[in-house]
């Protein structure tokens, strides 16, 4: 059973993950323009007339800020592959008995209101108060923690941050009426329901 469930994850988490954080980024900001216009001076400020690469990444705090909240509020993998517990033990005054298999939600806590005000609303700027660092990559659970975290996390937040900037670089992008930000979980990651349909204008015609 645990060698399928590191075979699953280690597929998974390898090809999937990245297209749908970004499909949920481009979502979000094409929905929130005010968002989207915050991204697109920065990259204005940082890069000018040049494009995005991964060496600007880092100069990009607000990018930065993009791709966690998505993670926040859509993240691939709603609930973190199964562990196993192999002794008796306790976790937050929880007993866990030997033998038991524990899955972790990851939806329920990025959505737990103790933690995160108004954490239905894809709002950036949380992570720019100074309660989380942008430099944290767990910050939420979507890499998972500890010494069996997500070993391609940076790499997927490079390419990820990388894809995200250069078509807000490009393009203003529009939702087509009647998208919605519904979830379908039937493989595994959450997938938007419905694939992302925008309207989307070259900025060097605006």
């Amino acid at each position: 059973m645990q060698l399928l469930v590191l075979i699953w994850e280690a597929l998974l988490e390898s090809s999937d993950t990245t297209p749908v954080v970004v499909e949920w980024a481009m979502y979000e900001l094409a929905k929130n323009h005010g968002c989207q216009e915050s991204l697109y001076e920065e990259i204005k400020s940082v890069c000018g007339d040049e494009k995005v690469t991964e060496e600007n990444l880092p100069h990009m705090p607000y990018l930065n800020a993009v791709f966690h909240e998505t993670l926040r509020k859509h993240s691939p993998v709603p609930i973190m592959p199964l562990k196993y517990a192999h002794k008796d033990t306790e976790i937050g005054g929880y007993h866990i008995h030997k033998g038991s298999q524990i899955a972790i939600n990851i939806y329920g806590a990025h959505r737990d209101e103790k933690e995160w005000e108004d954490p239905e609303v894809w709002k950036p700027e949380r992570f720019l108060t100074g309660k989380h660092q942008l430099q944290d990559m767990h910050k939420t659970l979507a890499f998972g923690l500890g010494r069996r975290a997500c070993a391609g996390s940076m790499q997927a937040m490079n390419i990820s941050c990388t894809a995200v900037a250069r078509m807000a670089q490009e393009f203003k992008w529009t939702l087509k009426e009647g998208q919605g930000d519904d979830d379908d979980t039937v493989l595994f990651t959450t997938h938007k329901l419905q694939p992302l349909e925008a309207y989307i204008t070259p900025r060097s015609t605006l």
